[in-house]
């Protein structure tokens, strides 16, 4: 499966750093808390970030 990732470098630093912790840490909505402080996302990418999510547990 192809997954598209996002165009700003803050959101796809996000991305990995939670794709990295989440095989040990399974709650996605704490660590998308975590994400959006360590890397300062502005509220559009904190609704990037929720969205990318809601699509990848779609496509599942």
């Amino acid at each position: 499966m192809t997954t598209i990732m996002p165009g700003d470098k803050n959101l796809r630093n996000a991305i990995a750093w939670i794709e990295e912790r989440r095989h040990k840490d399974p709650d996605l909505k704490k660590l998308m808390a975590q994400a959006a402080t360590q890397f300062d996302l502005t509220p559009p990418e904190e609704l990037a970030l929720s969205r990318f999510y809601r699509e990848e547990a779609v496509s599942r």
